[in-house]
């Protein structure tokens, strides 16, 4: 009986302690333990085909023309740079049924994207947005205030107002007002367009483009 009991006494305090260390285990688990939270839908403040569209965002096409492609772009983003010739051949192609409009949205992780953008708009406000936004994609790898400085001079802009109009930030309320569009209707990334009021995010082929235009011009 005393072996029994010498025995059973350890025997109960190790399956105790078995069981504490188990219970302590479980409750450390369940005090860290979240539980996922339900993907909630995010009500933007704007629906796409309400973006303002400003009298001084840059224009390319017809005012009038039954197809309007807005895009919110990136001038160091690799993705619009693809994509800016493909948009301004369509344009070219088809006269008189698309205008193309741009709104900049610098990504927060290009370090170069809201300058360029500043510069662009500089450049457009002497007449020059798009050869300007074109030069910006040729020598994307480039950018900086040598280049900015560079493809005004090639451009044969008023270089007096066009350090005036960087060095006064002249462009940024347009740049910041795009940026809050964007913003309101969701935009997180670039390419990113509002084609008759529907979008479509990243590289559109031409293709693509080809078969809008048929669609809404029928």
């Amino acid at each position: 009986m005393d072996f029994m009991n010498k025995h059973g006494f350890w025997f109960l305090l190790i399956a105790l302690g078995v069981v504490g260390f188990a219970f302590y285990s479980l409750k450390q688990q369940s005090s860290s333990f979240k539980p996922a939270l339900k993907p909630v839908n995010i009500i933007y403040p704007k629906l796409p085909g309400e973006v303002t569209i400003f009298p001084a965002d840059p224009q390319l096409g017809e005012r009038q023309a039954p197809v309007k492609i807005i895009e919110f772009g990136d001038f160091q983003c690799p993705f619009c740079a693809q994509t800016a010739p493909i948009l301004e051949q369509t344009v070219k192609n088809n006269k008189g049924k698309v205008e193309l409009i741009w709104k900049d949205f610098p990504l927060p992780d290009h370090p170069e994207a809201y300058a360029a953008a500043a510069a662009a708009q500089c450049a457009g406000r002497q007449g020059k947005f798009w050869e300007y936004h074109d030069q910006l994609f040729l020598n994307q790898s480039s950018l900086g205030q040598d280049l900015y400085n560079r493809i005004a001079s090639s451009l044969n802009l008023n270089m007096e107002k066009f350090s005036s109009c960087l060095s006064n930030h002249e462009a940024v309320p347009l740049i910041k007002q795009n940026i809050d569009e964007a913003r309101a209707i969701g935009v997180d990334s670039t390419p990113y367009f509002v084609i008759n009021g529907q979008v479509y995010s990243g590289i559109i082929s031409q293709e693509e483009l080809n078969s809008l235009i048929n669609s809404v011009s029928k």
